[in-house]
């Protein structure tokens, strides 16, 4: 018998903390709900859990995203719908008009409503935006390019360090410095349209022509000289600032499978009802005076062009809103699906952990009363001694 070293009670305490070091993982998965909350726990299961987390998020935010656009895609389909609307009454009009039986006087009052309802397109094409970008104008997802060998201004030096688009049509836009005039600048498209704005003397600012839909963002270095002379913003007269065209409008980021740029997108092609030739094609009619009966006949031939244009519009419209509602159905079963397949991994059967549990309280009770045991042992030694 030996009393320095207790064999007994030491094989005893080993087990005993064990059963607490269970106990206590146990005790922590049930207060937490996750079978996992350390790496060490399961490495490989934390690891695919926080990759379908990521993935899941992602999806969320696609099927957000989706919804978004279906909201964008009501505002244009209500623009169009009151173009429409408009080319209606357009071709009510006009048909009134080819008739004999409207004198010039009569004419010249359908001409006048005739000519506010085509500006009234106008206005309609140019004002429907959706977070600032416009919807119906021809100009969706246009986009500013930084290729300073195209965007001549935003070359380091030249102190235009970057440019905003709203609703901007696709093109080459000048910008000139109004030297000898204090504080101008002008742009100029590719049509001759210029709008001059006058802006502070120096220091970092944004200039925005809202003729066109660009601000110009100048660094603090720009400076003008007191007399208005150039200075210099010599450096950015004649500058250009590119604006491209969307290659298929615009395009909305409606899943998150990993195909980002290609099958996650579903694009919008660009729609224009502007009354241009790009568009309803019906600035170029030609009346003489208030129009005689022959020219109404013909300006009807493109009202009816225009209401296909216009149909069509429709078409593109609502084939992207069904493809997106089908993709954010899609998008919300993969993240229902996804979930789960994280819970299965991440979250701890509660039931199998309280049995568990339970079973660690038993052998950690036990294993105490047996140390009380296994300690007690050496006592009989004093039997000898006595």
């Amino acid at each position: 018998m030996r009393i320095n070293t207790n064999m007994s009670a030491l094989s005893t305490l080993r087990q005993v903390g064990s059963s607490n070091r269970s106990f206590a993982k146990s005790v922590g998965r049930l207060s937490s709900g996750f079978r996992i909350n350390r790496a060490a726990d399961d490495a490989a299961g934390l690891g695919i859990a926080n990759q379908i987390r990521a993935d899941v998020r992602s999806m969320r935010q696609a099927s957000r995203n989706a919804e978004q656009a279906g909201s964008l895609l009501q505002v244009a389909e209500g623009a169009t719908q009151n173009i429409s609307s408009i080319v209606e009454r357009m071709k009510e009009l006009a048909t009134q008009a080819g008739s004999d039986n409207v004198d010039d006087a009569g004419r010249g009052r359908i001409k006048d409503e005739y000519d506010v309802l085509q500006a009234e397109i106008g206005k309609i094409a140019s004002t429907t935006k959706f977070q600032g970008k416009a919807l119906v104008n021809g100009a969706f997802g246009n986009s500013v390019d930084t290729n300073v060998a195209n965007s001549t201004a935003l070359a380091s030096g030249n102190m235009v360090y970057s440019a905003d688009i709203s609703g901007t049509a696709a093109g080459a836009y000048t910008i000139s410095d109004q030297t000898g005039t204090a504080n101008q600048l002008r742009l100029t498209n590719a049509s001759g349209v210029t709008q001059t704005v006058t802006l502070a003397a120096s220091g970092k600012q944004s200039v925005t022509f809202d003729q066109f839909g660009i601000t110009l963002n100048l660094s603090a270095d720009f400076a003008r000289n007191s007399d208005g002379s150039a200075n210099n913003t010599a450096a950015i007269n004649a500058t250009v600032i590119d604006v491209d065209a969307g290659a298929n409008g615009g395009s909305f980021l409606v899943r998150s499978t990993g195909a980002y740029s290609s099958d996650d997108l579903v694009s919008l092609n660009n729609v224009n009802l502007t009354t241009g030739s790009s568009g309803l094609n019906l600035d170029s009619l030609s009346f003489t005076g208030n129009g005689t009966a022959a020219e109404w006949q013909s300006a009807l031939t493109r009202i009816d062009s225009a209401i296909s244009t216009v149909n069509s519009a429709f078409g593109t419209i609502g084939a992207a809103q069904n493809r997106i509602e089908y993709a954010m159905n899609n998008t919300d079963s993969a993240v229902e699906n996804l979930t789960a397949a994280e819970s299965v991994i991440r979250d701890v059967d509660m039931a199998a952990e309280v049995t568990e549990m339970t079973k660690f309280q038993i052998l950690q009770q036990a294993g105490t009363a047996m140390l009380a045991q296994a300690n007690s042992a050496p006592q009989g030694v004093l039997r000898l001694l006595g």
